[in-house]
């Protein structure tokens, strides 16, 4: 199965914002979801799920931005 076929991406940041990315991934590692970066014309990154995980991460995505803030 190819790369795409099982990930979809869920988070996109670029500039100062881009260490969010790294900081989701840990999130989400924690709380026992795979994930992947990413890097688009080498000023964006983009964290990918397993399309297995996509109904719980949303809870997830809240919970982290709540933190952010």
């Amino acid at each position: 199965m190819a790369f795409w076929n099982r990930w979809i991406a869920i988070r996109t940041e670029g500039g100062s914002r881009a260490d969010l990315i790294d900081r989701l991934q840990a999130y989400l590692k924690a709380h026992g979801v795979k994930s992947k970066i990413t890097f688009e014309d080498h000023a964006l990154k983009r964290l990918h799920i397993l399309k297995k995980d996509r109904e719980r991460v949303p809870a997830l995505l809240e919970a982290f931005d709540e933190e952010q803030q």
